[in-house]
């Protein structure tokens, strides 16, 4: 916008010069066509003369406006192109983006279509299920596909303690599958709502006769794995009010569980797993303190005996060392009486002869 209001100041700037300029030209024309040459004539030849040269000052800044505005039109031009450049690279990401999602839509639509078969939702509810035990259990807190006595095989099961918490994937979602495809308040929907609660209890009675097993050595309750949210709010939902799949489970002793709550239970699972581990190590300390508490009382039992032994040791031997000084003050006594006597004692005589001692 601001540089077409600078091109049409130019052009108006244009037309004005050029009035100008043939407004000069008719009064030289006039002029000469006259013929004077009186004073009046040439207060204007200088009038015309510093028109000219105005005329003159304001065509050399009309070229100088017009070279910069041509500059500037040419650096417009140039910034467009940029900016169309731009745009154009920028529409042919999201045309490539666009690709990508349709593609992807395409994947899943196959992928649909892969999962419509029973066993192939249930290999992939399986591969989720193990996935969820990975990331919130301890691998050594759980065991895959566990076969009973019957012969019966669940997905998984949690090995809590001493007992097992059987955990099945497998559900059916023909019923639905339907159901979700109708509108609510259709006649069809309702239909295919007791379809599918009839179907859910079925399920549950499989899961509680086969899977809860006390007596090999599962606790009174098993987890059904719901593989979806919406699956699982149509458990938890009752129509007719007080009825509902998920009061009947519970009365079985079945517990449904969303992805959401699995993760949930597991983590709570995790955390009881690591105080039972705690609890054990702390019984193991105090078993280990408790050993050494005995041997405490053995060594102080030992040390004692040799604190009284040395005690003794040591009376006996303050008592040596009370016969010893006075010992050795009898045989001062004797020495010194043996020094008197010997001062008491004659000097011997001795014979010029035989060179023997005598007494006188």
């Amino acid at each position: 916008m601001d540089q077409g209001r600078k091109d049409a100041a130019v052009r108006w700037e244009t037309v004005v010069i050029g009035l100008l300029a043939g407004a000069v030209a008719g009064l030289v024309l006039g002029r000469w066509g006259r013929g004077g040459d009186g004073g009046g004539g040439k207060e204007l030849d200088r009038r015309l003369a510093g028109i000219s040269d105005s005329l003159d000052r304001r065509l050399v800044d009309l070229d100088r406006r017009l070279y910069l505005g041509l500059d500037s039109v040419q650096d417009a031009q140039a910034r467009a192109a940029d900016t169309a450049a731009q745009v154009r690279e920028r529409v042919a990401v999201v045309a490539g983006v666009a690709e990508q999602v349709l593609e992807q839509a395409r994947g899943l639509s196959r992928l649909e279509d892969l999962l419509r078969p029973p066993q192939a939702r249930g290999a992939l509810g399986e591969l989720l299920l193990e996935q969820l035990l990975a990331q919130g259990l301890p691998h050594n807190a759980y065991r895959t596909q566990h076969v009973f006595r019957s012969g019966a095989r669940v997905d998984a099961v949690l090995v809590v303690g001493e007992a097992m918490v059987a955990v099945d994937s497998k559900f059916p979602l023909e019923a639905f599958a339907r159901m979700s495809t109708s509108h609510e308040g259709d006649a069809a929907r309702a239909l295919h709502r007791r379809a599918f609660t009839r179907d859910a209890r079925r399920h549950v009675d499989a899961i509680a006769d086969k899977y809860i097993c006390p007596d090999e050595g599962t606790y009174d309750f098993a987890l059904c794995y719901l593989p979806s949210e919406a699956v699982f709010y149509e458990f938890l939902r009752e129509d007719p009010p007080g009825d509902s799949c998920w009061r009947y489970a519970v009365e079985r002793r079945v517990f449904p569980a969303s992805p959401t709550t699995l993760y949930a239970y597991l983590v709570s699972v995790g955390v009881g797993l690591k105080g039972l581990r705690v609890e054990e190590n702390a019984r193991r300390v105090l078993d280990a303190l408790a050993a050494l508490r005995g041997d405490l009382d053995g060594f102080r039992t030992h040390f004692e005996l040799v604190g009284r032994h040395l005690g003794r040791a040591r009376d006996r031997w303050q008592d040596a060392a009370h016969r010893l000084d006075r010992f050795d003050g009898r045989l001062a006594e004797a020495a010194g009486r043996a020094t008197d006597l010997d001062r008491r004692l004659p000097a011997p005589e001795v014979d010029g002869e035989t060179g023997l001692t005598g007494t006188g």
